[in-house]
């Protein structure tokens, strides 16, 4: 009797994912899973030019002794993912780090603390009012040009 309820138990499931197959075999596909959103040569550029990993190191990076110390942690972190990942980095150029710690020392607290990208994150408004002079930033970093990709249309 155990035998056959075994039996019968496995002819019931075969039975079952032999009509699940067919019933999803026969189901109509979504245009999106039909062709690729991007061609290869988009692709490869997105590739290049994404920041997410970059970003997310950056917000990820440990916190030093001071806001100018975490600032420029998170710019090493940002450079050595962009590296890792194959792509390119957010900065054309970075100052020295000694040269970048005194520059960032000049800036009043508010501005200083600006610097570290968690806490210009977690407050945008108030970093905007405290956003260090541009003649500042030049003497910091340079960022890297936005490369927005073309599509086809």
């Amino acid at each position: 009797m155990t035998k056959q309820l075994a039996l019968l138990a496995s002819v019931v499931i075969v039975a079952g994912v032999a009509v699940l197959g067919w019933w999803m075999h026969d189901r109509p596909r979504h245009p999106h899973h039909d062709k690729p959103k991007t061609s290869t040569g988009e692709a490869a550029a997105i590739d290049q030019t994404d920041t997410s990993v970059s970003m997310i190191a950056m917000l990820n990076a440990p916190d030093a002794a001071t806001p100018c110390e975490t600032a420029y942690a998170a710019i090493e972190a940002e450079r050595a993912a962009a590296k890792l990942h194959g792509g390119n980095s957010m900065f054309t150029w970075v100052a020295d780090k000694p040269a970048f710690l005194a520059q960032c020392q000049t800036l009043p607290p508010e501005a200083q603390q600006c610097m570290m990208p968690r806490y210009r994150r977690d407050h945008a408004d108030a970093c905007l009012q405290h956003r260090p002079p541009a003649d500042v930033l030049k003497k910091l970093y340079a960022g890297a040009p936005v490369v927005e990709p073309t599509y086809a249309r």
